[in-house]
């Protein structure tokens, strides 16, 4: 599924934990390449730039569907 602009995804952070992200920019040259919103456990907010999908820390992906 291609990334776009309001998605909500999955964001693991350098800990390994997963959090909830919008996307807020898709990259149109490079595939996959996101920057997100992204909140902390806590419910606080902050910013990642250039997000390549993936499942290792640092990295986006879609939630499971169930």
């Amino acid at each position: 599924m291609k990334p776009t602009v309001g998605r909500i995804v999955h964001y693991k952070d350098t800990e390994g934990k997963t959090l909830a992200a919008v996307v807020v920019h898709v990259n149109p040259d490079t595939i996959g390449m996101v920057n997100l919103s992204v909140w902390n456990e806590f419910g606080a907010p902050f910013r990642v730039l250039n997000v390549r999908q993936g499942d290792g820390p640092g990295q986006w992906n879609w939630p499971p569907r169930v």
